[in-house]
């Protein structure tokens, strides 16, 4: 675990110089001018030059280290971190499914979320989290917006294939393990990587459905024994954001959070049931695959 959070650590701080080098030819600023950008967060004016650092340093702290540490502790890489496994092609389309149909109760942990209060001693608290999340939605909205479909392909790459990838890697090929074997449990395992994912993001009022889908794509690991479910389902999730995003704003329409709609309790019913079944349906699939 030391050797993993060292090694996320060491590859963010070497692509990130690398990427501050680089910088300077490719966007014809001076060494001034991005540290000028770094101290007073000038990047929300300058959207390319936030998606250059925000790419580079995803590469740096979630896709690269994984390959370093299966490189450490394996003579086979790719099958240490589960990359050669193939799950049962039906099981892709009960993920996508999964992912679509946990909209309603995602957005119901979402509001659950957003209605925790503190009390009056932690006001300050709340408010500071307030105010954060306010400010990652704004920076959110800027990033995620896009003229044409090149901007698109290009949010599509940044928020959702190098997240999945990365993120899917770290956490549910290298962190769950882990914390499964610590433990000897892989609910448990599932669980407290959940959590980690969750709190990563910084973000509170949006811990418990981000902490929901730590849990499904921990079981999509876990059922698969493949990387590339959650890998999948982590891609449909984000990527299912980003146009929605693009769309809505196509039409002048000022979107909710996709994932924090008010529906009626007879949608989240309807969903928790049907998350249930896909679940039972992907279990099924993966252990006929295995057992054949």
């Amino acid at each position: 675990l030391i050797t993993v959070v060292f090694s996320m650590l060491g590859c963010f701080i070497l692509l990130s110089m690398v990427a501050f080098v680089l910088a300077i030819p490719l966007f014809g600023v001076s060494v001034s001018q991005l540290i000028q950008f770094f101290e007073t967060g000038g990047f929300q004016e300058n959207l390319e030059l936030l998606k250059y650092f925000q790419s580079v340093q995803s590469l740096g702290m979630f896709v690269l280290p994984p390959f370093v540490i299966a490189w450490l502790y394996s003579r086979n890489p790719a099958g240490y971190l589960k990359i050669k496994v193939s799950p049962a092609l039906s099981s892709y389309f009960y993920v996508l499914a999964l992912i679509f149909f946990s909209l309603p109760f995602i957005s119901f942990l979402s509001q659950l979320n957003q209605d925790i209060s503190f009390p009056e001693s932690l006001e300050k608290i709340e408010n500071w989290l307030m105010n954060k999340e306010e400010s990652a939605n704004e920076l959110t909205q800027k990033f995620l917006s896009a003229d044409n479909w090149k901007g698109l392909l290009v949010n599509v790459i940044m928020v959702g294939v190098l997240p999945a990838i990365g993120e899917e890697f770290i956490f549910r090929g290298l962190i769950q393990r882990i914390f499964s074997r610590w433990t000897r449990n892989v609910h448990l395992g599932i669980l407290i990587t959940a959590f980690f994912f969750s709190a990563m993001h910084i973000q509170f009022y949006g811990l418990i459905p981000r902490f929901f889908l730590g849990v499904l794509f921990g079981y999509f690991m876990l059922w698969s024994g493949s990387i590339w479910l959650p890998v999948f389902g982590h891609f449909v999730n984000n990527t299912s954001a980003v146009v929605y995003f693009y769309f809505s704003s196509k039409v002048n329409f000022q979107p909710e959070r996709y994932d924090s709609m008010n529906l009626p309790d007879s949608a989240v019913f309807i969903s928790v049931v049907l998350i249930v079944l896909l679940s039972f349906l992907l279990y099924y699939s993966e252990n006929r695959l295995r057992n054949s």
